[in-house]
């Protein structure tokens, strides 16, 4: 059981993480917008919730009621005729609880739109809009999402992260390899600047041997 807990509490650090990149609240929106008015159902996109209550508490044990021999062969004799009802009842019952899911996701949409206004306002680096995505990532984290879809959110942040690698490289090769730059200064100025196009326009403007290159 602890273990369980450790994986879960791990897999709500990724959620609350993965909610910071652009993109993947969105589309776990729009998947939940999918199942819900196009026809699907919630678990194709959760499975549950993952609160740092759960499992704190087990449930009381519920006590079976006495048997009734007669009533049993009645519902023994008809049990065949409403099979099939029952298999129907029971999948459309299976799953997530729409209701909450429509509290939750409602709850995350409000927030996301909330953080979309404090980004386009403010930026990224801004007190207000950081706060904005934590409480963005709080809403989103509980949400446990199915194999599928957790994994597509990992490998959208996994191929942008790969992508970026390729660019830093790029980067470095352009300033230690062409410009002769040392790889040491390079490794020292470039941390933090990663973003910043006037970096370069600075190295181009100092006294280094590499500057007119």
């Amino acid at each position: 059981i602890e273990i369980a807990k450790r994986i879960e509490e791990s897999i709500r650090e990724v959620m609350g993480a993965i909610a910071h990149f652009p993109g993947t609240v969105d589309h776990i929106l729009s998947e939940y917008t999918r199942v819900t008015t196009e026809g699907g159902r919630l678990s194709d996109v959760l499975s549950g919730y993952i609160d740092p209550d759960d499992g704190t508490t087990p449930p009381a044990a519920e006590v079976p009621p006495p048997i009734d021999a007669k009533a049993e062969k009645a519902d023994d004799d008809s049990d065949d005729d409403d099979a099939e009802a029952s298999e129907d009842e029971e999948e459309a019952e299976s799953g997530p609880d729409p209701i909450v899911a429509a509290q939750r996701f409602g709850a995350v949409a409000e927030q996301m739109e909330i953080t979309r206004k404090a980004l386009k306002k403010h930026g990224r680096d801004n007190k207000q809009a950081i706060a904005e995505l934590l409480a963005l990532a709080e809403l989103f984290m509980p949400i446990k999402l199915v194999p599928k879809q957790f994994e597509g959110l990992v490998e959208r942040v996994r191929s942008a992260l790969d992508r970026l690698r390729q660019q830093e490289r790029a980067i470095m090769q352009l300033c230690v390899r062409d410009a002769r730059m040392p790889r040491a200064d390079f490794l020292r100025q470039f941390p933090g600047n990663e973003v910043d196009e006037s970096w370069t326009d600075a190295l181009a403007k100092g006294k280094t041997k590499y500057a007119e290159a």
